[in-house]
């Protein structure tokens, strides 16, 4: 997938609904999958998309064609994952599976699947100070200075947090009966 041009930029700024298309496209499997972090649930975090999307196409004039992009898309889709965190008053805890297509006879499937409600389980027993770095990280695969512009903090409190949160998800993640 090719990366976003300087003149999609320029007219998705302008409102053009083409070149927002194209960031859509571009970006909403990331987006998602940060939702999904964030959230733990599938639908919520294509709700988290839907509405990320729609923060950006809102927020677009803000963006100072100056700076990266991504480190700008990112901190909007941050910001409003922040905001959701907070105002959640409780943890949901999803037992379903994620809705994957696979065989029911494929075992190296079912153990991913399980690992993977796993992992989201773990995370939902993280804050959400700390999970939102691990989503960061791991979900968008930002290094540590990225996430440091992108959620405006110093590099040394992202390094902090993400020691803590690894930290915490590992103690849940045992607690769930992972390794």
């Amino acid at each position: 997938m090719s990366s976003i041009g300087p003149e999609t930029l320029v007219r998705f700024q302008a409102g053009d609904m083409e070149a927002f298309r194209m960031i859509i496209e571009h970006y909403q499997e990331k987006i998602f999958r940060l939702g999904l972090r964030l959230f733990g649930q599938t639908d919520e975090a294509a709700d988290f998309t839907q509405d990320a999307f729609l923060r950006i196409f809102e927020q677009r004039g803000r963006y100072d064609p100056k700076r990266p992009f991504e480190n700008w898309l990112f901190k909007v889709v941050t910001n409003l994952g922040r905001d959701r965190l907070r105002r959640r008053r409780e943890i949901p805890t999803n037992d379903e599976p994620p809705e994957l297509a696979i065989e029911p006879q494929a075992e190296q499937e079912m153990l991913k699947r399980e690992r993977n409600l796993r992992v989201r389980q773990a995370l939902q027993k993280v804050k959400p100070k700390y999970r939102e770095g691990l989503a960061l990280r791991f979900g968008l695969d930002l290094n540590l200075q990225e996430m440091a512009q992108i959620q405006g903090i110093s590099l040394g409190t992202v390094k902090s947090r993400m020691s803590r949160g690894l930290k915490a998800f590992h103690r849940a993640y045992q607690a769930l009966g992972g390794e």
